[in-house]
């Protein structure tokens, strides 16, 4: 009866909440709130009303279960990730480093937090065995959570198993609430707590699996990558730094350059935002939408070129420098591209052959784009010494042994027959050879 009183008393608990009262919201623990409601008066609730509510909130926790990254029972995983990804006044503070303890904010923190440990540690052996299912589902970490790969999302889950250690075993829920505070300054809530990568789609999309590549995994370019890491680092530490181009052939790793960064600096509090071009016209309420945030965000533009007919170029131009609005501190772009101008120019344009009087005035406005880059960097195609350098070293990292005369031989004709000399050319030539390896290998 004592296990059954403590289940009951979360139901008035809730209700109390102020800072997380959104959670209230919540589908499960709604639900939750109606079970334990049912079960102060059970004689009022017939067995099948307590049995399928019970269900239902298995049912709904059923549907997260893929998210989970910690081996918890299903109920804490869940708990544990709607405290944590729950925007209020306290968690967004804290992700700005606005709140310190004793506080007013903290406090009542503090009693939120309180009443919320009682329901991640709800008795549901005893809701089970008192609505007569089984509890078995409740109480087993058996889940296989999906792994983190990424140092960002490794860094993540060892703050959250932290937090749940607190919240399991600490009677003062003080310490808890610190660990839960640096967890929203380091990591965030919301969407940032969960994704350190973002698509635009109406809104902030996450990236579940963003790519795992690290600038060491990039042969070659080293005094392109130095600038970048230079004006990134100076950038996740808040100082002033630059809007940068990255232009240059194909397949010279100016892409995997820029999302390489991501995967060093997450755990520093960087951020990426991949944008299409067609989103351009919403770049200004994108930057308005995370310039508030406790974090740094680089807008990620691949491959971005403009027709001389197009203007969504102005659309750039008016983010970086030219709107009324200041440009935000906590934002920059970084955007990769065939073209050194962006904006594709004829020699007509050159020419005071059609109708506009003032020609060079359109000349400048097309050129004027990348003008508001501060920094801009060229990936030239390799020359075949550097090209084959680059062919050495990525086989010596794959563990291939071939005769150096062989693999000159082969790299020569490989890029030849294919796309020409490249960094992407030459690791699916490593590619290409590792898999005839793995095929003759017993």
């Amino acid at each position: 009866m004592q296990n059954m009183k403590q289940v009951t008393e979360v139901y008035p608990l809730l209700q109390r909440l102020m800072v997380y009262r959104n959670l209230l919201n919540d589908p499960v623990i709604s639900k939750t709130k109606e079970l334990t409601a049912f079960l102060q008066n059970p004689q009022q609730v017939a067995k099948s009303e307590l049995e399928s509510c019970y269900c239902s909130i298995w049912y709904d926790i059923l549907q997260k279960a893929k998210t989970f990254v910690l081996d918890l029972d299903p109920w804490r995983n869940y708990i544990l990730n709607l405290i944590l990804e729950d925007e209020n006044v306290f968690s967004l503070a804290c992700e700005k480093g606005e709140t310190q303890p004793g506080s007013p904010i903290w406090n009542l923190a503090i009693h939120d937090l309180s009443i919320l440990r009682d329901l991640y540690n709800l008795n549901w052996q005893a809701v089970a065995q008192y609505v007569g299912t089984d509890a078995s589902c409740w109480l087993t970490s058996n889940w296989q959570p999906r792994p983190a790969e990424h140092p960002w999302a490794r860094m993540r889950a060892s703050m959250m198993t932290r937090i749940h250690q607190l919240f399991t075993d600490c009677s003062d829920i003080t310490t808890a609430v610190e660990a839960l505070a640096e967890f929203y300054l380091k990591v965030g809530c919301g969407q940032m707590g969960k994704y350190a990568a973002f698509r635009w789609n109406q809104g902030l999309q996450g990236i579940d699996t963003p790519d795992p590549i690290d600038l060491d995994d990039l042969v070659g370019y080293e005094e392109q990558k130095e600038i970048l890491i230079r004006n990134t680092e100076a950038f996740v530490k808040g100082n002033r730094a630059n809007n940068v181009l990255l232009y240059g052939e194909k397949g010279t790793g100016k892409s995997s350059s820029v999302k390489a960064l991501l995967n060093r600096y997450a755990a520093s509090g960087l951020r990426m935002l991949e944008l299409a071009k067609s989103d351009l016209a919403h770049l200004s309420s994108i930057v308005h939408t995370i310039r508030e945030r406790g974090f740094r965000f680089v807008i990620f533009i691949d491959d971005l070129s403009f027709e001389d007919f197009e203007i969504e170029y102005k659309h750039v131009k008016a983010s970086i420098e030219g709107s009324l609005e200041a440009t935000p501190d906590n934002v920059l772009l970084y955007v990769t591209s065939n073209r050194r101008h962006l904006v594709k120019e004829t020699w007509r344009d050159r020419q005071s052959l059609d109708e506009e009087v003032h020609v060079s005035d359109s000349h400048q406005e097309k050129l004027s784009l990348v003008d508001r880059f501060g920094i801009t960097i060229h990936y030239p195609t390799p020359s075949q010494e550097q090209y084959l350098s680059i062919v050495q070293q990525l086989a010596q990292r794959s563990g291939l042994e071939l005769p150096a005369d062989n693999l000159k031989r082969t790299a020569i004709e490989w890029e030849m027959k294919y796309h020409g000399r490249s960094g992407r050319t030459a690791q699916q030539f490593i590619t290409y050879l590792s898999s005839l390896t793995s095929v003759s290998s017993p």
